[in-house]
């Protein structure tokens, strides 16, 4: 058993939970499709660097780390050679690394990572450091990364100079026909044991051609990786020590508010390992923990952990927060929600119905699904520049009115963001309240607003027409999750405001609302008797072999690309199943809002 880069990288954020990691613990990052979503482009990305390198060898034997090993050394040991995923062992150490280059006596360390820069006009680019000097923290984790690797690849080849490299995505560049999102197809590869394994990506485009235009930016990091190396060094041989025969070893936990966002800490089992109730013990069993309260590393003030106070009390009960110690900004909410907590009531601001009802209508629902990708999905679009496909919106022309539903779907294989805004535009005018959760709206109408300038979009009413629509205070525009946070408060958000955590508190609590004839196709219950989340009863269409659902957001990118680029391209029946369940997604969260804004007009249950 090894310390790999990846337990490096965990161990760094909590030494306990490299126990975890090696025992294979259920982890909320298991299904994570945003993980996934992440991952896909990764690849690509990895794949366009290691086409960059002519006659590059695949080292192989991922299941077999001693023999991958051997042989990565046996070939840099030959002479001049490029090596893409070479295994590097020294001791209880291990390091798989994207790209190593053999020139004479020195060894290039390649780490290729799908985050971005922006190059300026003088090709020069360090964004590493802050103003003072210092590592930027958002680069940190990258940087110890390398430096892990350039350990071990120094120790095994100790004759040779160690020069690490990051390479990342430059959102500068453009991109050409022959980088776009089409030109590289992932095949998923299949596991004899069920484990997941890498896809195999491949690049359908002009080798040249990527060759000379490719997006990346490769950046010597010899200095961050020195300044860096003594405390790597010091740590991976901390965390190498827990590592043993007889397996590893359980380092003693630090409860805090970090553990908050623990991926461990997943809904209880009893047949499965806990990791987060192994930590904190019998402290971890209250539900809402005291980790359920809304903005949980705000509570105390500054520079105060409340959290690791009460544990030290043994107390880890949401009721066991001290409202005297609830300051700053969040503790209005704080307050509320504890009040909530204990009478098991929601708390709906008395203000709020009036306040709604002075709005002008028409009143629009609207939500937006948009793409930001590495590797583009159009030429002439930089890497991870927004690509908005969808569009939902419903419409009540009075309060009083029965709602009605329009879309728009990008399905043809063009630059979609002004399409996007005219068709918006169209129905939605310059009169009447326009509701949205979040300003990701906003800012999505925003970047429109800016490409149609970079792009030379010659539209001057739509210019206009967004300009007046993304005005700072734009009377028009009603964020319903801010209204929310100011106003209303229910015990099973458990402190959350996404739209979400939302909708279930207030569909499960009001039957009136479910049995309404806008919403009653989204009212089931389970086999035990309990309401479910519309989220969850969205029907399941076919896709291959398996029945999909979309139900957030990172799935609708995943089945935008799927239905423009994937498979399903030849096939009009998997192609209509794909826009059927991304229509309906979409109009479920629009639905959620309407749900959640008649639930509060109406003064609640």
């Amino acid at each position: 058993m090894f310390l790999s880069k990846s337990d490096f990288k965990v161990a760094r954020s909590c030494p306990t939970k490299l126990f975890y990691k090696k025992n294979g613990y259920p982890s909320r990052l298991d299904d994570s499709p945003y993980l996934r979503f992440l991952a896909d482009g990764g690849y690509m990305v990895e794949r366009m660097a290691k086409l960059i390198f002519d006659g590059g060898v695949e080292v192989g034997f991922w299941d077999q780390p001693q023999k991958a090993f051997e042989e990565s050394r046996r070939l840099v040991e030959q002479g001049d050679v490029i090596l893409f995923e070479p295994t590097i062992i020294f001791g209880k150490l291990l390091a798989r690394i994207d790209i190593v280059v053999r020139e004479g006596n020195t060894l290039k360390l390649i780490e290729v990572k799908s985050s971005s820069v922006t190059s300026d006009s003088s090709g020069e680019l360090n964004p590493f450091r802050g103003k003072k000097g210092g590592i930027e923290s958002a680069w940190r984790p990258y940087l110890e990364d390398v430096t892990f690797q350039a350990h071990v690849l120094g120790q095994v080849f100790p004759g040779f100079e160690i020069r690490p490299f990051l390479a990342v995505i430059d959102k500068a560049k453009i991109a050409t026909s022959d980088l776009t999102f089409d030109r590289f197809k992932l095949r998923q590869k299949a596991s004899s044991d069920g484990r997941f394994s890498a896809p195999d990506v491949e690049y359908l485009g002009d080798l040249e051609q990527l060759k000379t235009n490719h997006l990346l930016a490769i950046l010597d990091v010899s200095a961050e990786v020195e300044e860096l190396r003594p405390e790597v060094v010091n740590s991976a041989e901390a965390y190498a020590t827990l590592i043993r025969e007889d397996g590893v070893v359980r380092p003693a936990p630090e409860l805090g508010q970090h553990c908050k966002k623990c991926e461990y800490r997943t809904a209880f089992d009893p047949t499965k390992s806990n990791g987060f109730r192994e930590c904190w013990g019998k402290l971890g069993s209250p539900n809402p923990h005291l980790l359920d309260l809304y903005r949980i590393d705000l509570a105390g003030g500054k520079n105060v952990n409340l959290v690791a106070e009460l544990v030290a009390e043994g107390k880890a009960a949401l009721e066991d927060v001290p409202t005297d110690r609830l300051v700053g900004e969040a503790a209005v909410r704080q307050r509320r929600q504890l009040v909530c907590h204990q009478s098991g009531q929601e708390w709906i601001d008395p203000a709020l119905p009036a306040l709604l009802r002075s709005h002008t209508a028409p009143l629009y629902f609207i939500d937006f699904e948009a793409s930001r990708l590495a590797i583009p999905y159009h030429k002439g679009m930089h890497p991870y520049e927004l690509a908005a496909f969808q569009w939902s919106c419903h419409t009540l022309v009075s309060v009083n009115s029965t709602m009605s539903h329009s879309e728009w779907l990008n399905d043809s294989d063009a630059f979609p963001n002004f399409a996007f805004a005219r068709s918006l535009r169209e129905k939605i005018g310059d009169h009447g309240t326009v509701y949205i959760w979040s300003p990701y709206e906003v800012s999505t109408l925003r970047e429109i607003r800016r490409q149609m300038d970079d792009y030379g979009e010659k539209d001057d009413e739509l210019k206009a027409w967004l300009d007046r629509m993304i005005e700072p205070g734009n009377p028009r525009i009603v964020d319903l999750c801010q209204i929310a946070k100011d106003h209303f408060i229910h015990p099973d958000m458990m402190g959350s405001f996404s739209i979400k955590d939302v909708l279930p508190a207030v569909w499960k609590n009001n039957p009136a609302l479910r049995k309404s004839p806008d919403f009653m196709k989204y009212d089931q219950i389970d086999i035990a008797g309990n309401v479910l989340s519309p989220y969850d009863v969205l029907p399941k269409l076919p896709v291959g072999e398996m029945d999909e659902v979309v139900k957030e957001g990172t799935g609708a990118m995943r089945t935008y690309q799927e239905m423009m680029y994937g498979l399903s391209v030849g096939d009009l029946e998997l192609r209509g199943n794909l826009k059927k369940l991304l229509l309906q997604y979409c109009e479920l969260d629009t639905a959620a809002m309407i749900v959640i804004w008649r639930h509060w007009i109406e003064g609640g249950c």
